[in-house]
């Protein structure tokens, strides 16, 4: 069995749905400052990991329930990353660094813009998990947006996987540019200070959660496959 193989069969052990792998090479035009290197300068190979949002949330009355499953998942992700790590030592001569979404190293607290140590969404796509559509996020063909993403750095060269092929037609689509309440979508980005304004919220006891996700909920490409699929077959 390949290095490569018994990773991706490590995570799906330990829960990933998805997991690819991409050379760091691929990474020489993301900016100065967030790329593998400027984290862990042996780095050499990127491990990057999807876990799947379940759907009922995204259509429940209450923005709560969206709020404590992003909350778990995202924490499930940032485990299973650490875990990996620990497995990838145990079996091989490699030093594995995991890359969690959060905390913010860096905060433009004027614009709300926040950026993690590495952009997982990119990671992800020059892994093969798929590509960063209209809505600035990651889209797999099989799971739609609805995905937590993570990543695990190595000191060891691996063989990457193909970039995903594919692809979604935003241009003739619109939906989440015109479901935004903060008009924050636009040339294929997002604006976060206009984002953070409408999506983050507190309760009336002062926790934060979050009440807007129009932008993964309305996007047709958003489920996994199979229910895009009953979805539009009911409007034929």
């Amino acid at each position: 069995m390949s290095v490569e193989r018994m990773i991706k069969d490590l995570a799906a052990d330990l829960g990933a749905d998805l997991c690819g792998i991409a050379p760091v090479e691929r990474f020489r035009d993301a900016p100065a400052g967030f790329r593998p290197n400027d984290i862990f300068p042996q780095a050499k190979s990127i491990v990057a990991l999807a876990k799947r949002f379940p759907e009922g949330p995204f259509h429940a009355t209450s923005p709560i329930l969206y709020s404590a499953t992003n909350d778990v998942i995202l924490q499930e992700v940032a485990r299973l990353a650490i875990l990996l790590c620990g497995e990838i030592e145990a079996r091989t001569e490699a030093r594995a660094v995991p890359a969690p979404s959060e905390p913010y190293e860096y905060w433009d607290a004027e614009n709300r813009e926040g950026r993690g140590l590495l952009s997982l969404k990119h990671a992800a796509r020059l892994a093969g998990l798929g590509v960063i559509t209209a809505n600035s996020l990651l889209t797999n063909d099989r799971f739609g947006n609805r995905l937590c993403l993570g990543a695990v750095l190595l000191d060891i060269e691996l063989e990457g996987d193909r970039l995903a092929d594919y692809h979604f037609d935003c241009d003739a689509c619109h939906r989440c540019v015109d479901s935004c309440p903060a008009g924050a979508i636009g040339d294929r980005a997002v604006t976060q200070k206009l984002c953070r304004s409408t999506s983050e919220g507190k309760t009336a006891k002062g926790c934060s959660i979050y009440v807007c996700n129009a932008c993964r909920r309305v996007c047709p490409n958003g489920a996994a496959r199979e229910k895009r699929s009953k979805e539009w077959a009911g409007k034929g």
